[in-house]
């Protein structure tokens, strides 16, 4: 897993926008609908992969502690940027989510977006379960999507393109099914007083089917809760494109524990 977005991170809340809404803001309805049909109590939580820092400030509004975590330096200045002169209990940390360590555990974790399915092998998924069971208090939630093989054979096998103001977006998608990944070649476009610049960034995922998942999860310490296929998009015609789960920690797996 390469770390963290490069080029992508300024110009990433403006992609998004132009769909509609951002991905957290539309997973936000059912995150807290999530929250309350599991009787999830306690206020404080880590968002895995927190890109430019959305969710945890949609999150921390709401009165929870929150901490932000994502291995590219450039989402999270965008997201430092955002808190600027806000006073919500937020913090941000750079980390891989493969390392993921706390200052102190939490009541839950997220990761939405398709986040873990830019690990590309299941030890490595696995890792991060483990790492986020760790970093629970006993009882804990872990909340989060996957991306379906309908997303990947709907989505990752064309091309896009997206025009602001001051700058071009091209996604070159390719999905390859019997290895189950997928590859998106970004190319950025950006207009300045000095003329346009192009700017590349190559993006990696992997599918992982659901019984996989599930099992990675039971490894790791978690009850699965819940498991659905949903459609986020507003066009009912293009399927289910992600997976919602729901997991419950039974108990710690702190280090030496």
């Amino acid at each position: 897993m390469e770390a963290g977005y490069r080029n992508l991170p300024p110009y990433y809340d403006r992609w998004q926008k132009s769909y509609g809404k951002d991905f957290s803001t539309l997973m936000l309805p059912r995150l807290i609908a999530s929250i309350r049909v599991h009787r999830i109590s306690g206020r404080t939580m880590v968002d895995v992969a927190c890109g430019t820092g959305t969710l945890a400030l949609l999150m921390a509004r709401r009165g929870w502690e929150v901490f932000g975590v994502d291995a590219s330096e450039g989402m999270l200045a965008q997201a430092m940027e955002k808190l600027a002169g806000l006073s919500l209990p937020v913090e941000f940390f750079r980390q891989d989510m493969r390392e993921l360590a706390l200052p102190r555990p939490v009541h839950m974790a997220t990761s939405f977006f398709d986040s873990l399915n830019h690990l590309m092998t299941a030890a490595e998924l696995g890792a991060v379960f483990q790492r986020v069971h760790e970093s629970l208090l006993p009882g804990g939630w872990f909340i989060f999507d996957t991306s379906t093989e309908r997303c990947f054979t709907t989505l990752w096998t064309k091309s896009e393109k997206f025009h602001h103001r001051d700058f071009s977006l091209v996604l070159d998608n390719s999905y390859d099914r019997a290895a189950r990944s997928a590859v998106c070649h970004v190319t950025l476009e950006v207009t300045g007083e000095g003329g346009t610049v192009t700017l590349d960034e190559t993006v990696r995922e992997r599918f992982y089917a659901v019984d996989e998942v599930s099992a990675l999860l039971v490894e790791a310490g978690f009850t699965v809760r819940e498991c659905e296929d949903f459609n986020f998009t507003y066009n009912p015609a293009v399927g289910k494109l992600k997976t919602w789960w729901v997991a419950e920690a039974a108990g710690s797996r702190r280090p030496g524990a």
